[in-house]
């Protein structure tokens, strides 16, 4: 289905949103997020960055939420590049991307 000209600027505002978050996240530590500067660095008021987010704890759940879905993806993709019966290449793989990732 696709999505509304709405929903796509949505979409792209929180990803926006989750990108900010990540290099602010990346640059000042975890614990300096804040979304009154992310939207500043957006070009957003701080209350329209609500409409996205209730708080900063539903904005670091959801960059969480994202980061063990790519670790999973990274998992999982190592171990299905294996043979189904090659158990310890499987194993091997997995361990590798754990470290990789």
């Amino acid at each position: 289905m696709t999505q509304t000209r709405r929903e796509r600027i949505r979409t792209a505002t929180i990803d926006e949103i989750k990108s900010t978050a990540w290099k602010q996240a990346t640059e000042q530590g975890a614990a300096a997020l804040s979304l009154r500067a992310i939207a500043r660095e957006m070009g957003m008021t701080a209350p329209g960055l609500y409409r996205y987010y209730p708080d900063r704890d539903a904005l670091v759940t959801a960059l969480l939420m994202d980061a063990f879905d790519s670790f999973s993806a990274a998992l999982e993709t190592a171990r299905d590049n294996c043979a189904a019966d090659n158990h310890i290449g499987r194993f091997r793989a997995i361990c590798k991307a754990y470290f990789e990732w």
